[in-house]
């Protein structure tokens, strides 16, 4: 298998893994907030905090997850 194959295959595999936690943190933010806000029921409860704070909590994991993408071009690749 050549570079480039193992590279590709690294990184569509890193933006999959970014596009779970995106649409789970999406998720807790529809059944946590957005839908509640549209049934007119929004109490600032216990939970809804708790969904907003794990709806983000995904989403930084997806951002995080994304930093791990590879390049072939070495004067590209930063280390953080």
């Amino acid at each position: 298998m050549r570079r480039r194959d193992a590279l590709s295959i690294h990184n569509e595999r890193i933006k999959m893994f970014a596009t779970i936690f995106n649409a789970a943190g999406v998720a807790f933010f529809g059944l946590g907030f957005a839908r509640p806000l549209v049934d007119d029921s929004v109490k600032s409860t216990p939970s809804i905090v708790l969904f907003l704070a794990v709806s983000f909590a995904m989403w930084s994991i997806a951002y995080i997850v994304l930093g791990q993408l590879k390049t072939d071009d070495p004067e590209k690749e930063t280390d953080l």
